[in-house]
């Protein structure tokens, strides 16, 4: 990777993270705004559970995804960064543009 490569992915994953925190903090609040009384009266029973569940997947899913975003922010000086951790073989540039927390090339990621 060259070094121009290096400081626009650098970019790219300060400024995902920075995303990522936001949605965080906004599905944190979201799920805070609802009191018990307050959603009794408006759903049911049944479309709470869902709306919960929803949220429960979307925060387990944005805190996945900014632990990986992290790792990557540290990990991107290490020579082996950007290289496939199955087949060794470099991933892309652009796939790392597009979703820097990305540790597998397009062919490992379907196996």
């Amino acid at each position: 990777m060259t070094k121009g490569q290096n400081k626009k992915l650098t970019e790219k994953i300060t400024t995902e993270i920075v995303v990522v925190k936001k949605l965080l903090a906004g599905l944190l609040e979201s799920r805070r705004l609802l009191s018990p009384e307050d959603s009794v009266r408006r759903f049911s029973l049944q479309e709470k559970i869902q709306a919960e569940s929803v949220k429960e997947a979307a925060l387990r899913a944005a805190k996945s995804r900014l632990n990986k975003l992290e790792r990557a922010l540290q990990k991107i000086h290490d020579p082996d960064f950007g290289l496939c951790f199955i087949c060794e073989h470099a991933i892309p540039f652009t796939r790392l543009i597009e979703m820097p927390e990305m540790s597998r090339c397009i062919g490992c990621e379907d196996t």
